[in-house]
């Protein structure tokens, strides 16, 4: 094997007789190099996004969120209560109500969802504070309501929730209304007054505003109703273990999920973007191999002279093909090896320094998120090697099938 590695890479660097040969080698390789270099910086901003999107959604999607299975609403009762205390995997746990309202501030209006919570939910999600960016975390206090609002709400409203002289208007159909009823008998409107504002990302600073459950209750005549709590566990490595106790506790009244199966939608979207993203690489890749075909083609007419020497001293078919085959290896390995090593270096600055910077406007990150994982350099590896030898092996063959010919023609 010592032997077919000198002779392969005595092949790759030395000068040939054809330039051609030269630069489709190095065609060959740069297209590796780049390939290469492409996969790692792909599959590691794809990681880096997945764990942004984890971490903005555990903001507003707890470690376990039981809602009704038929239904939107249940009661809050004693007993429920006393049987999610009975769970020892649980550290906090909030009632939750839930419902798309139409919000109105001075001569501005703007449809979201409206959250009433109740005075354990910061418990639940306890990052909370670190998303505040104006105002103050507060919903009640004595016997007046605020509200904490996204800022992509407060934008569309034109509100500083800082500093807000006037009161939210808060509108919700009443559920005994018919459709021939006046807007004021349409609606049930209460006020409250602004207290802060929230930023995590677009999507969730346009949507969400937080109100007392016990006010939202009442608004939207849910009394002592809501439509999910939200549990916060003591070791998120025990969820599985801990829906299996609620869901026998709690019975088939109630659907108990996960935050994974609360966004598997999502997830499986990211996965799947993640690996079709790869797959169109990959034969992009491919394509470019076809570069080592045709430069280990054009190496084996070249040195035809010194196959028939190395087989007239004794040297095997197979270890013709194997010095062709590791010659493509080397050739592809090459560019592969400096393509990760400045796709590293890229993702390093990325991490440190920020070269990319993100769309749109995100509190948390300013610059695309990147994150490398062992796992995807070995496999970018495995797809070059592979690539490579399935490239070579045509080549590889064509040098070995020559010898025999020439083999037997001499016999003859």
């Amino acid at each position: 094997m010592n032997l077919e590695l000198n002779i392969a890479k005595r092949y790759l660097f030395s000068k040939k007789s054809t330039n051609a040969i030269n630069i489709i080698s190095l065609v060959s390789g740069t297209a590796m190099l780049f390939g290469t270099m492409a996969l790692i910086l792909v599959l590691s901003v794809f990681n880096g996004l997945e764990g942004l999107v984890k971490s903005l959604y555990a903001v507003f999607y707890p470690d376990i969120a039981i809602t009704a299975a038929e239904g939107k609403t249940f009661e809050t009762s004693a007993d429920l209560r006393q049987k999610l205390s009975s769970i020892h995997y649980i550290d906090a746990y909030s009632f939750v109500l839930e419902e798309n309202a139409l919000l109105e501030y001075s001569d501005r209006q703007h449809i979201c969802t409206v959250k009433g919570v109740d005075k354990n939910y910061f418990n639940v999600v306890k990052k909370f504070d670190t998303f505040m960016v104006d105002g103050k975390k507060i919903l009640q206090k004595d016997s007046i309501n605020f509200c904490i609002v996204g800022v992509g709400v407060a934008q569309k409203l034109g509100m500083d929730p800082s500093h807000a002289f006037n009161p939210l208007t808060i509108y919700m159909p009443k559920k005994t209304s018919s459709s021939f009823a006046s807007m004021e008998n349409a609606f049930n409107k209460s006020y409250v007054t602004p207290a802060g504002a929230f930023a995590v990302s677009d999507e969730f600073d346009s949507k969400y505003t937080f109100v007392p459950l016990d006010f939202f209750q009442q608004l939207t005549d849910n009394y002592g109703k809501v439509s999910q709590i939200e549990i916060r566990l003591k070791n998120t490595t025990q969820t599985a273990i801990a829906i299996r106790q609620l869901q026998q506790t709690l019975g088939k009244s109630f659907s108990v999920k996960s935050r994974y199966e609360q966004n598997e939608v999502l997830y499986k979207i990211l996965k799947s973007e993640k690996w079709i993203t790869f797959a169109i690489l990959v034969l992009i890749m491919i394509i470019a191999s076809f570069n080592i075909i045709g430069a280990l083609s054009m190496l084996v007419l070249e040195k035809k002279k010194d196959i028939a020497t190395l087989t007239a001293l004794g040297i095997h078919k197979s270890s013709i093909i194997r010095i062709f085959l590791l010659e493509g290896i080397l050739m592809s390995c090459l560019g592969a090896l400096i393509g990760m090593l400045l796709a590293f270096i890229l993702c390093v600055l990325q991490q440190k320094v920020g070269l990319v910077p993100m769309p749109g406007t995100s509190f948390l990150v300013q610059y695309y998120p990147v994150k490398m994982q062992l796992f995807d350099f070995a496999m970018v590896a495995l797809v070059v090697i592979v690539i490579s030898l399935i490239a070579a092996y045509l080549p590889a063959k064509k040098a070995a099938m020559s010898v025999e010919k020439e083999y037997l023609s001499y016999l003859s």
